[in-house]
């Protein structure tokens, strides 16, 4: 399932952690705020699940990228139900697409270009086999 990394455990845990940040974010109460405009918090949930499937590309493989894509689908319709069910948080439709959009453009720029990036970087730092 991952990549043969020689910081696979760093790589991997970095990840899990990243993902533990997204449901601590989304679930965790906070003042209420005023947005720049309209519709900020969409740019968010982009951008969060664009980094988030765009870092788990460069660490799995390919074969596993289907799998992880829709496992992160089913994380973020959880996330929205668990919202829901908070009383102080709210489920938005409009959260799942834009999580499902930022999971799609991540799979396919990084899945597709850039998914080797760990491995030449791991390769110019010269990293010895753990």
């Amino acid at each position: 399932m991952m990549k043969e990394l020689k910081l696979q455990k760093i790589w991997l845990f970095i990840g899990l952690s990243y993902i533990a940040g997204i449901f601590y974010l989304c679930l965790r109460r906070s003042a209420p705020s005023t947005p720049p405009f309209e519709h900020f918090d969409k740019i968010l949930h982009f951008s969060a699940y664009f980094f988030l499937m765009s870092y788990f590309t460069l660490i799995l493989k390919k074969s596993s990228y289907k799998k992880v894509f829709i496992l992160f689908v089913i994380m973020g319709i959880l996330i929205e139900f668990l919202q829901l069910m908070t009383g102080y948080r709210s489920f938005e439709l409009l959260d799942i697409l834009a999580n499902t959009t930022g999971l799609i453009v991540g799979l396919f720029t990084f899945g597709k270009y850039l998914s080797n990036i760990l491995v030449h970087i791991e390769n110019i730092l010269k990293l010895k086999d753990s």
